[in-house]
């Protein structure tokens, strides 16, 4: 192999193969919005309860996320590591988006509520993970050489932002009262959460087609690394002794708490805190929020190939710092609409970042061990969205009993409020703040980064000897 053997890759299937963000990120994206808001302002589960919920979930995410990754990594098929698992998952998590808004139907807050809420987390997180970390993982194995990883990302990142934009802005325009404010006046609130999980069930169902059916291939010398697989618990040793891997995990994890804070808070925040009651306005907020950051990413793009990946991460950090200190204290409209625009500069500078290191730290551990090890690392880093979400469920619930609204109430206090306010803007701006030095002790860069270029680019050509020997 040589650094062009990702050319051969046509652009019709780098296409086809970004369109698994698409489901992706509906999933994803439909969930973080709508769950929280959901089963505490509909169903009425309260805080402490919803508190307890993901923490299981968290629990079950200790055991399962990084169990699926080893079992990817060791997966021999046909079809190869990555793909029998994408099938496999395609079906059940779009049938789970619509279970998600089905809970039992009497809406009182009996433990069978409870219970059914914690399930549906675990069965939604099984299923998702399932398909995203093989997908995530085939990225790093399919795309190799520096200029098509980039360009592909490029394609990812903006049908991530697409997939993101219609899964926060498409319910603002279903759901009439999202927060089950007035639920007199809207009984068809819960009816509309079950039509949304229908229609992203439905676009979870035509991308993960087009991505199955056109997008996937599978790199025959790389998924031979099946057969020299490692033990369970050294898979978790070595990623684990990874220095650069450890320094990335800062940023990672900030980057993903940040990320969901936002869509998890969004309709009450906007409602209670800046005033907006047009659900139509918090959508036109959120849609403007991702189209800048879909359109930022050319210039991330050249970020990235004139000063490496580090740099990258480092400017969109301080950027999006800035963005979140500014828009948690806007107070109508306008001041959100002006703050939204630096935000999703930021916001298009942290995604972009974010795919390009973990495939270098994939990169370099294959370089180090011989075996492409790609499941394990997209499997921890599936822990840390769900483990961000969690983090952002519990810091939520605590700012909520604290301020006396554990469980929903439409008009609520200045204290509410100012809560509100310090969970938009000073926890996410602490947060990056830790991941702007994680971000600046990543040490993959300059010569190091071109050093593991070259000793790639040998090992693959080995590989690839190898079984041209064999067949």
């Amino acid at each position: 192999m040589n650094e062009n053997e990702s050319e051969e890759i046509t652009l019709r299937t780098k296409l086809a193969f970004a369109c698994g963000e698409v489901g992706d990120n509906v999933a994803l994206n439909s969930f973080t919005f709508l769950i929280f808001t959901f089963y505490f302002a509909v169903v009425g589960i309260p805080t402490t309860l919803m508190t307890l919920g993901f923490i299981l979930w968290a629990l079950w995410n200790a055991i399962n996320d990084p169990l699926i990754g080893y079992l990817s990594d060791k997966t021999k098929s046909r079809w190869g590591r990555r793909i029998p698992w994408m099938i496999g998952a395609a079906i059940p998590l779009g049938v789970l988006m619509i279970l998600l808004f089905t809970p039992p139907t009497t809406y009182e807050q009996s433990p069978s509520v409870f219970f059914y809420f914690v399930i549906i987390l675990i069965l939604f997180d099984i299923a998702y993970t399932s398909f995203n970390l093989n997908y995530n993982a085939l990225f790093s194995e399919m795309f190799v050489d520096m200029k098509t990883r980039s360009a592909t990302g490029r394609i990812r990142i903006i049908f991530v932002l697409l997939a993101t934009m219609f899964a926060l802005v498409f319910p603002t325009f279903i759901i009439e009262d999202i927060t089950n404010e007035d639920p007199i006046a809207h009984p068809n609130t819960p009816y509309q959460y079950i039509f949304t999980g229908i229609v992203a069930a439905g676009i979870i169902f035509v991308f993960y087609y087009l991505i199955l059916m056109w997008g996937t291939k599978d790199p025959k010398h790389i998924s031979k690394d099946a057969e020299s697989s490692m033990s369970f618990i050294n898979t978790l040793k070595f990623t684990f002794k990874h220095k650069s891997f450890l320094w990335f995990l800062f940023p990672a994890l900030g980057t993903w708490l940040v990320i969901n804070i936002l869509p998890t808070l969004a309709p009450l925040f906007f409602t209670h805190a800046v005033g907006i009651q047009d659900s139509e306005l918090i959508g036109i907020l959120l849609l403007i929020d991702f189209l800048i950051a879909a359109a930022s990413t050319p210039l991330w793009e050249k970020i990235r190939v004139k000063k490496g990946a580090r740099m990258c991460g480092m400017i969109g950090i301080a950027v999006w710092l800035i963005a979140v200190l500014l828009f948690a204290y806007s107070t109508n409209f306008m001041m959100a609409l002006i703050f939204m625009l630096i935000n999703g500069l930021g916001l298009g500078g942290g995604l972009y970042f974010y795919d390009q290191c973990i495939a270098e730290i994939i990169d370099e551990d294959e370089i180090t061990y011989g075996v492409r090890r790609s499941g394990i690392y997209y499997a921890v880093l599936n822990f840390l969205i769900r483990l961000s979400m969690i983090l952002n469920f519990v810091i939520i619930g605590m700012v909520f009993t604290s301020t006396d609204w554990m469980n929903y109430d439409p008009n609520p206090g200045v204290d509410v409020i100012l809560g509100l306010r310090i969970l938009m803007g000073i926890y996410p701006a602490i947060v990056l703040g830790l991941s702007l030095i994680g971000m600046y002790f990543y040490p993959i860069k300059g010569d190091r980064l071109k050093e593991n270029r070259q000793k790639l680019t040998e090992l693959h050509d080995k590989k690839k000897n190898s079984i041209e020997k064999l067949s």
